[in-house]
C-alpha cells in the first residue's frame, strides 16, 4: 500500500508512507517532523494525517491519494486553522 498526501501539486510532498513506512526523502520542508501519519485506522480504511504544530500557512487544501495491487482512490481535505 502506498499513501500520499500532497499540497497544492503532486510534487508537493506532505507525508508518503510507502509497504509500513513512512517515506521522508521527498517531503516539503515546512512539514519535516511535523506529520505523522495515524496507523491505527489504517486497516479499516482511515488515512487521517496528524499535522504537529499547526502553523497559518498550514490553511488550505490537501489531496490524499491511495494505491495498492489491485485499486487507486484520492480524496481533498480542506484545513481551516483558525
Amino acid at each position: 500500500m502506498e499513501i500520499r498526501w500532497f499540497r497544492h501539486q503532486f510534487s508537493e510532498i506532505v507525508h508518503h508512507y510507502r509497504n509500513g513506512e513512512d517515506q521522508y526523502g521527498e517531503q516539503l520542508r515546512e512539514y519535516q517532523g511535523r506529520t505523522e501519519l495515524v496507523k491505527a485506522g489504517l486497516s479499516q480504511g482511515s488515512l487521517d494525517l496528524r499535522i504537529l504544530d499547526l502553523r497559518p500557512s498550514d490553511d488550505g487544501q490537501y489531496l490524499c491519494t491511495a494505491r495498492n495491487a489491485d485499486s487507486y482512490t484520492e480524496a481533498t481535505v480542506e484545513l481551516e486553522v483558525a
